[in-house]
């Protein structure tokens, strides 16, 4: 009776310490599961991008006012863009031009007999690499709000920009005559209401994005709206003013209006009307502008496209400044194989408001992006 009580001891105690081993190798089955890891942040999403012009043109003026002929490279723009999160997003944009591709001019004009012309270029012919912009967009800030600060695209001209769609060949009014920037140094802050209705607000240096803050401090501060009370219309309305000098007694302001509309996919016609009063703040010194633009798409690779512009000024102040007065007029087929590519064959034309010489020319425009 003893040795069976001893054997069934002896058996329980070695299936005890067979337990315990077994528990301390496998680990203790009772223990609180390990916490979850955490959920990996996403990584920001960067993007290289950019645009490259070029034409060719032949001058068919009667007397050329500068090359007969000439390939150039106008443009080459460079820039990085990341989306950091679903709030934050950054760009960096190079604009890389020549120093100056533009021929000035200056006329003395005695009405209603005499006109002298005299027009210069520059000889340095290197290309230059400007900063256009370097900005943070930060969406949402409020609800429907996005704000804009640093050295930010500007919107004097981005809607008619956009609807006019051939900026490669030719820009919009207010850029070819220097009366706005297409970027400058400032903060802006775009709200849209309801899906029709956008508006912007922005407060700048005024001196665009080549040159630096003028030494008395002053600032641009502008408004927009954009409606869209159907979506094949557009109508843009923009405003601002700026002192120029130590006083806001020569202040200048811009008031500009802008009228789009969609005829079919196919089609479209865009009507511009621009006005600035004190230029560079000196009395009298007001300039207007008009532009009609229109675009049919014969098949879906080729477009025809055609443009008047006509600029004047008050009692004719700006009448000797050549290209600042006067008509001009392009008209000319595109070519797009792809959304990426295009070409334009065109023919170009200004008409100066004096007695001058008449500048025409056919080109053949490039643009590619990537």
């Amino acid at each position: 009776m003893r040795k069976s009580f001893y054997k069934i001891a002896v058996t329980a105690g070695m299936l005890l310490c067979c337990g315990t081993l077994a528990q301390l190798f496998a680990g203790d089955s009772t223990a609180a599961p390990a916490t979850p890891a955490a959920a990996p942040i996403a990584a920001p999403q960067g993007s290289v991008y950019g645009k490259v012009y070029a034409d060719y043109y032949y001058d068919v003026s009667d007397t050329p006012i500068v090359e007969k002929s000439q390939i150039e490279l106008t443009r080459v723009y460079l820039g990085y863009k990341e989306k950091i999160d679903d709030h934050f997003t950054t760009d960096v944009l190079l604009d890389v031009a020549r120093l100056s591709t533009v021929t000035s001019g200056t006329a003395t004009f005695t009405p209603p007999a005499t006109v002298g012309l005299k027009l210069t270029s520059t000889a340095n012919t290197q290309y230059y690499a400007y900063l256009k912009t370097a900005y943070v967009a930060w969406k949402d800030i409020l609800p429907t709000t996005t704000l804009n600060v640093g050295q930010i695209p500007y919107f004097a001209f981005d809607v008619q920009e956009s609807f006019w769609g051939h900026r490669y060949l030719y820009k919009t009014l207010m850029d070819n005559e220097g009366w706005e920037s297409s970027a400058d140094l400032g903060a802006k802050v775009q709200v849209a209401p309801i899906d029709m209705l956008k508006i912007t607000a922005g407060v700048t240096n005024g001196e665009g994005y080549k040159l630096p803050q003028d030494s008395y401090g002053k600032y641009k501060v502008a408004g927009a709206a954009q409606v869209n009370p159907v979506k094949e219309l557009t109508v843009y309305v923009y405003g601002d003013w700026m002192p120029v000098g130590a006083t806001t007694d020569t202040a200048q302001s811009t008031v500009a209006a802008f009228a789009g509309y969609n005829i079919t996919d196919m089609a479209k016609i865009g009507v511009e009307y621009d006005y600035q009063s004190r230029q560079k703040g000196v009395t009298n010194h007001d300039v207007y502008g008009m532009s009609v633009e229109g675009m049919y798409s014969v098949i879906k690779p080729l477009e025809v496209f055609a443009r008047l512009d006509k600029m004047w000024s008050q009692d004719d102040w700006n009448l000797a400044t050549y290209g600042q007065e006067g008509l001009t007029a392009i008209a000319g087929l595109q070519y797009s194989p792809i959304t990426k590519v295009k070409f334009a064959l065109d023919y170009q034309e200004f008409t100066p408001k004096s007695v001058g010489l008449r500048n025409s020319r056919i080109y053949i425009n490039g643009e590619f992006d990537y």
